[in-house]
């Protein structure tokens, strides 16, 4: 797992993303080399931010591993001017994490889920882990839809980490539909 760091980024958010997505191109990374925020459902701010951003165009966070950080933060000081945009924090990511819940009627969805989070990446813990499954049999047959179910799944946990196992969990719960998940918090950032 590697280091990470935040990159806020003040001006429109198509030209950040374009100018993410010449800078990737230039150097011939995949696209996912470096995210914004916005797309990997990092939380959002408070409603005063959020309309201060507004009037100045937009801040956009910007999720860059340790190598490209310099690189990226130094091309966008250099293209501040012609674009508008401007660097207005970089701070390294010590942790991030989410939480998710899921009530389910399906021992296969079931599994599905403990599957999911049964191999967490390296360093990837959860801070708290609850499930809890019933199972009966007098209601057996009974459909899904209707107010008593023959069987029942329900956990909820929050994942802590770094942020590229935390994303992968995370990615992992979102091909399950049952499953609800937090936003993405930067729990800690080193200063």
């Amino acid at each position: 797992m590697s280091e990470w760091h935040a990159i806020v980024v003040e001006g429109h958010e198509s030209a950040v993303r374009a100018f993410v997505a010449g800078f990737l191109a230039d150097r011939g990374l995949d696209s996912s080399a470096v995210m914004l925020g916005d797309d990997v459902g990092l939380e959002h701010e408070s409603l005063g931010e959020r309309l201060r951003a507004l009037l100045r165009g937009g801040h956009h966070v910007v999720l860059a591993p340790a190598p490209l950080a310099d690189p990226l933060v130094d091309a966008i000081a250099r293209a501040a001017g012609e674009l508008g945009l401007r660097v207005a924090e970089r701070r390294p990511i010590r942790q991030a994490s989410f939480a998710y819940t899921a009530e389910v009627f399906s021992r296969e969805v079931a599994g599905a889920i403990r599957a999911a989070v049964g191999a967490l990446p390296a360093g990837v813990r959860f801070e708290s882990h609850a499930e809890h499954e019933e199972a009966r049999t007098e209601h057996a047959g009974v459909e899904l839809y209707a107010p008593v179910h023959d069987y029942v799944y329900r956990t909820n946990a929050r994942a802590v980490g770094p942020l590229d196992g935390v994303l992968a969990v995370r990615d992992r719960l979102h091909e399950i539909e049952a499953v609800t998940t937090t936003p993405l918090h930067l729990d800690g950032v080193s200063a």
